[in-house]
């Protein structure tokens, strides 16, 4: 999909899912800080939905700008929540596989395949 044939009103509904699933959890965090990340969820929650309704009444070219910005945002946002997860699955890595193993995925992530090696063979 793109910007233009996305409705707005799922990309706002995409972009506030995206708000409050990356907010900590009060129990893993302290009270004050807690406190502090509630109250910047809300704000930035209140400031997407005031940015929705500006967005309402603007010109036909400002409307159009404003879907592509919050369209290439809610991208950026999934993206990046791939990314960290990706960077989770790969870290360590090195420490848990062997190098046959790490060698063998990282083909696999290139769409390529490694050759079968004698069982004879000893990994160097």
């Amino acid at each position: 999909m793109t910007a233009a044939s996305t409705p707005p009103i799922h990309v706002l509904r995409g972009i506030l899912r995206h708000i409050k699933k990356t907010a900590p959890s009060s129990s893993t965090a302290a009270a004050a800080t807690s406190q502090s990340n509630s109250s910047s969820e809300l704000s930035l929650h209140q400031h997407v939905i005031s940015q929705y309704r500006q967005s309402i009444s603007a010109t036909p070219q400002q409307a159009q700008h404003l879907r592509k910005v919050a369209y290439d945002y809610l991208n950026l946002k999934k993206d990046l929540v791939e990314r960290g997860r990706l960077h989770e699955l790969d870290s360590g890595a090195d420490m848990k596989l062997s190098p046959r193993e790490l060698s063998r995925r990282a083909a696999a992530r290139a769409g390529l395949q490694l050759p079968v090696m004698d069982e004879g063979h000893v990994d160097q």
